[in-house]
């Protein structure tokens, strides 16, 4: 057995005979939801560095300004001539307050959100407050920030957001990316929605009143990086996730449970004197739940000239089968199913283009990128717990745990170890790819969508 081979056998050995994957993942849960602008957020980035320089490893960050935004308070009343009730319900991220108003309306249901659905009742839609739900719509998923932007588009003047999942959760999550969005914006359970639904249909014209109140700071942030150098050392593989969660919620499965896993190898190669073959950049991001917005303002204003890669875990840990993304990228997605036997064991490889996580920055950049997140057995949950206060460390098993961290060992170890990198793309290579997969309007939608 060669010295490489040892070292690696020794580090996946480690992985199974301890505990620590699980109880980093209860420690960064334990800290809060490490939401942007939080003191817990604060409390995050110093256990990481803690952590970080306690096993000899050299950290910097990288700070940046930020729309901020801080939740306050939310009421949502329903009246009919049968019921005068109010309901729990929250604000999203980034969505304005009524200063100090109460809004006043008829509601309506806006089914899945979609331009298809919300045309074949457009006109009833200006001056409405809209119900949407967060499951798929006529025209396939769309992200919830695709359904806001409809929603306003089409003259909605409150966008009210609704989980399609059991459990009275409300579901949270931002409307827009590093700015304020035009209409409020609430999240309800499903319980609630299909309550209001049912008195829609029986009665037609049902009333409601919405007021929040939420602030909207300029903040800053920062992202905690390290590098593990490389036998190349010019050749710079950049693995990242984001470290804050939503601050209803513990954030374990999206995301504490992926930094963890970046720790802890931090720790595993400091520990065992891994080498990899290309020096490997680990990025805690920062204000990722805002709309992708740390990594965004990382890549547009970094030097990436040295970066020939780069990998995301969002939703790593969860579910033990492991879905690799591989944006649209032929050559990436042909290699990756050539890795498949290297690897622990057979993840689903695929070409989907993941352009709400942090990945997708630098896939704008022009470099080769995979997300990787844990598959859900039944794929109509759609995020499930995740964005609730249901997101808790308790829903991960210490198998999965384990598996999760053995499992993103390999798969950086075969990768960083590959005789020639993918080769990065030109911008009309990248066009190109979101134009065939007819992502183009949902992109500009969404402001993600920089070219001319």
């Amino acid at each position: 057995m060669d010295e490489v081979s040892e070292v690696n056998e020794r580090i996946l050995g480690r992985i199974f005979s301890e505990d620590v994957i699980y109880e980093r993942i209860k420690d960064l849960c334990l800290i809060g939801s490490r939401f942007s602008g939080t003191e817990s957020e604060k409390e995050a980035q110093e256990y990481m560095v803690h952590f970080l320089k306690s096993y000899g490893v050299k950290v910097y960050d990288y700070e940046f300004e930020y729309q901020g935004w801080i939740r306050g308070d939310c009421y949502f009343e329903i009246e009919s001539s049968k019921i005068k009730q109010e309901f729990p319900a929250i604000s999203l991220v980034l969505a304005p307050s009524t200063n100090g108003e109460t809004i006043e309306g008829t509601i309506i249901d806006g089914g899945g959100g979609s331009e298809t659905e919300l045309k074949r009742i457009d006109d009833s839609i200006p001056g409405k407050i809209v119900m949407i739900n967060s499951g798929d719509t006529e025209e396939g998923w769309l992200h919830r920030r695709i359904k806001y932007a409809n929603a306003v588009d089409f003259g909605a003047k409150v966008f009210v957001f609704a989980n399609h999942n059991p459990g009275q959760l409300f579901p949270t999550g931002s409307v827009r990316s590093n700015r304020i969005g035009e209409i409020p914006a609430i999240g309800i359970s499903k319980e609630t929605y299909e309550l209001v639904k049912e008195m829609i249909a029986q009665e037609e014209i049902v009333n409601c009143k919405v007021k929040v109140t939420n602030e909207t700071p300029k903040l800053t942030s920062k992202h905690i990086i390290w590098e593990i150098p490389g036998e190349i050392e010019d050749e710079v593989i950049v693995i990242g996730g984001h470290y804050d969660g939503h601050d209803i919620a513990q954030g374990a499965v999206d995301n504490a449970a992926s930094i963890a896993t970046i720790l802890e190898l931090a720790k595993l190669y400091k520990r065992f004197n891994y080498v990899p073959k290309r020096t490997l950049r680990f990025i805690a991001f920062a204000v990722e739940e805002f709309g992708v917005v740390g990594s965004t303002i990382y890549a547009n204003n970094v030097d990436l000239s040295d970066v020939v890669a780069m990998i995301n875990f969002d939703g790593l840990v969860g579910h033990i089968p492991k879905h690799i993304t591989c944006s649209g990228i032929e050559e990436l997605f042909i290699l990756m199913n050539s890795l498949k036997s290297q690897m622990l064991y057979d993840p689903r490889v695929s070409k989907s283009i993941v352009t709400a996580s942090d990945n997708y920055p630098f896939f704008l950049k022009g470099i080769p990128n995979v997300c990787i997140f844990g598959e859900k057995p039944d794929p109509r949950v759609g995020r499930g717990y995740g964005h609730t206060s249901a997101d808790t460390f308790d829903k991960i098993t210490r198998l999965d745990a384990k598996l999760s961290l053995a499992f993103a060992f390999v798969l950086i170890d075969v990768f960083s170890n590959l005789e020639e990198m993918p080769k990065k793309l030109k911008e009309n290579d990248i066009i190109k790819i979101l134009r065939d997969a007819k992502l183009e309007d949902q992109l500009k939608l969404l402001e993600k969508w920089p070219f001319k």
